[in-house]
């Protein structure tokens, strides 16, 4: 984490060095929500899985760069960095026949960088006041680490277990008829890709040219996972909703 922030801090105050009359640093926290969506294919169909939806938060900075201007508007070039958390927690008590019960419990975090590169279309409705934008380009992501963890109880036997899911590995602490005990190991090999490109597609409200209200939706382009489950493929894809605000320097 302290990397992500000093990496966040140097980037804007490299951006805030470049600002000039033509251009403005902005920085900007809200709302995520990530779905990675999936779809089933065989010889013959496709199928639709259901999604995993992941809520979370996002920080940034972006540095707008104003190229053109005219009585129809502004467009702008805006690059940014953008580091994201998205998480989900799941919760389960199974029985079997037997009257034998374990309960089970679950989360799932993931951590991105992002470089959104946009293109920016702003319209002034009342100068100085409000001001509405439009804008779209790639968004280049980057997965800095997307962890499984899971906790078993029965009884008094327990296990926790860490999985990575772009290397594999594991590993697994816990208590089995009173002896504790640590697992480790890992293939290394999971096809869930670290990298994503998306299409970013959002709008935007700035107010007395400091505050700006946005939304955004980024669509995945590329398959994070491909995996053969019992007779046919499953494609997946990361979708990204964010809501938020940012404060114009």
């Amino acid at each position: 984490m302290k990397k992500i922030i000093i990496t966040l801090a140097t980037a804007i105050a490299a951006m805030a060095m470049a600002a000039n009359a033509s251009a403005q640093l902005s920085v900007g926290a809200g709302y995520g929500l990530a779905s990675h969506t999936a779809v089933d294919k065989t010889p013959n169909s496709v199928t639709k899985a259901d999604p995993t939806n992941m809520s979370g938060f996002y920080v940034g900075a972006a540095y707008e760069w104003n190229f053109l201007s005219r009585n129809w508007g502004d467009l702008s070039l805006q690059p940014g960095l953008t580091y994201s958390f998205y998480g989900k927690c799941m919760e389960q008590e199974n029985t079997n026949v037997e009257g034998f019960e374990a309960s089970y419990k679950g989360s799932r975090r993931d951590h991105y960088l992002d470089v959104p590169v946009h293109v920016k279309y702003a319209y002034d409705v009342v100068p100085g006041t409000l001001k509405l934008s439009a804008f779209a380009g790639p968004v280049f992501s980057f997965g800095l680490g997307a962890t499984l963890i899971e906790r078993e109880e029965s009884g008094d036997n327990y296990s926790n277990t860490r999985f990575n899911m772009y290397t594999g590995k594991f590993k697994t602490t816990g208590k089995l008829a009173g002896n504790k005990f640590t697992e480790s190991g890992g293939d290394g090999d999971t096809n869930y890709s670290m990298f994503d490109l998306k299409l970013g597609l959002g709008i935007s409200a700035t107010l007395f040219e400091m505050f700006d209200v946005r939304i955004a939706y980024n669509i995945g382009l590329l398959d994070r996972m491909t995996e053969k489950v019992e007779g046919y493929n499953r494609i997946s894809h990361t979708n990204v909703f964010q809501i938020g605000v940012a404060y114009n320097f």
